[in-house]
């Protein structure tokens, strides 16, 4: 979502050279949901949609639940983290030889507020944003392939 709460297509187009903030959040980080504009506060989809998409993203298990899986994983793994990375290609290992690339951001399930960071879109090229921070299960479906593209 942008500041204004309107949603973001499957990705944003960038001229090279322009700077990005990107502004992340825990969605169970309840004080750094507080600060969010209400704008997006109010766009954040509700549980039972966020289960919906994870229906779609995420294949059904070999054994157990979807939905047990998940809610264990959330109680043990509670933390994620958010990097961008060129598509394609071993994220772990940098992708196609660098280009715009970010640290990853923590996003604690105990933060207080968002967190945000600065970056320049420094290359052309399709970037993903990806959680890098085991989660348990349907960690390997946290990512937007392609969700920036640099012209």
């Amino acid at each position: 979502m942008d500041a204004d709460g309107d949603e973001i297509h499957d990705h944003v187009v960038l001229d090279r050279g322009t700077a990005i903030r990107l502004v992340a959040f825990n969605t169970n980080a309840e004080q750094a949901l507080d600060k969010l504009p209400s704008t997006v506060q109010n766009r954040i989809p509700e549980h039972h949609e966020l289960e919906e998409r994870n229906e779609q993203r995420i294949p059904p298990p070999k054994r157990g639940d979807l939905h047990t899986l998940l809610e264990e994983a959330n109680e043990r793994y509670p933390n994620h983290s958010v990097a961008v990375m060129p598509s394609g290609g071993n994220h772990m290992g940098g992708g196609m030889g660098g280009g715009m690339m970010m640290h990853p951001l923590a996003l604690p399930r105990d933060a207080t507020k968002p967190t945000a960071a600065i970056m320049r879109a420094s290359r052309r090229g399709d970037y993903t944003l990806s959680c890098l921070t085991y989660c348990g299960y349907g960690h390997p479906y946290m990512d937007l392939d392609g969700a920036l593209v640099v012209r």
